[in-house]
């Protein structure tokens, strides 16, 4: 089946089957640099890469490893009868290892950062003709119904077993997690239930901030600016100062005080 190029000056006949590739004219494109693994994942994205306002088929493709979002007008209007189109491609993935091509007399096709560009003809860049009759095409074809652009069933079933393989994948990591857990559980003697895990961890909670408590309550009363002679714990505070002077003032910016003794030194239960 012949394979021609297509570009705005496009003057030629068609009566028979062919394969298309369209020139940068006919479509926008973007590198993707965000973090993709498969072509699945890429035309997820691919819609929100552009602000267009006319309706536009939102395709991926993967080149060298680079994936590139594509976005492609619904109305073409192409001078070729749609009877008479096999497939539609894009220069993208069809011409990405030519640097520089004649595409028409009035245009060439060149590289620029690993993007194709439609230029002026340049008489120093290699006819496309030249290499049309060889060209092995992509597996990113674009085919016509009812005058709309749906992709081949070949590239649907690749798109379905990346999805298939990205859910295989999610699986496989949610049953490594819940190994892990298991071991945790049983290495450690932990309850196998969430409730008696949120239980346990709810308690550690309390205790610990019972403990950072009691650290700033003892660091507070050992501050006090006077000599002591005692201090214990029982639910209450017991403290004793070589004082007579009332440092209830001082108590009273952090404790409740229960009851005091002035002589013969400064006693309180906080």
């Amino acid at each position: 089946m012949q394979t021609i190029f297509y570009t705005k000056d496009f003057d030629e006949e068609i009566t028979h089957p062919v394969n298309v590739i369209l020139s940068p004219q006919f479509y926008w494109i973007k590198k993707i640099d965000a973090p993709v693994k498969n072509i699945f994942q890429a035309k997820k994205i691919a819609q929100n890469m552009f602000d267009l306002e006319e309706e536009y088929i939102y395709e991926a493709i993967n080149v060298d490893n680079t994936f590139f979002a594509i976005a492609i007008k619904k109305d073409l209007s192409l001078k070729i009868d749609a009877k008479y189109i096999n497939a539609i491609y894009i220069a993208q993935s069809e011409l990405h290892a030519y640097d520089c091509l004649n595409v028409s007399k009035n245009h060439s096709i060149k590289k620029i950062d690993g993007i194709l560009f439609c230029f002026p003809s340049d008489e120093k860049c290699q006819n496309i003709e030249d290499i049309l009759p060889n060209i092995k095409l992509s597996k990113y074809a674009i085919r016509l119904k009812d005058d709309r652009f749906v992709l081949p069933i070949v590239a649907l079933l690749l798109i379905n077993i990346a999805f298939v393989i990205t859910n295989i994948s999610i699986h496989l990591q949610a049953n490594r997690l819940e190994e892990k857990l298991v071991h945790l559980t049983t290495t450690n003697h932990l309850p196998s239930t969430s409730f008696e895990l949120d239980s346990i961890l709810s308690s550690l909670k309390k205790f610990d901030n019972a403990e950072v408590r009691l650290r700033k309550n003892l660091e507070f009363i050992t501050n006090v600016p006077k000599t002591f002679i005692s201090l214990s714990f029982d639910g209450k505070y017991y403290v004793e100062i070589d004082t007579q002077d009332n440092m209830d003032k001082y108590f009273t910016k952090r404790f409740k005080i229960v009851s005091r003794e002035l002589k013969p030194h400064y006693k309180v239960i906080l």
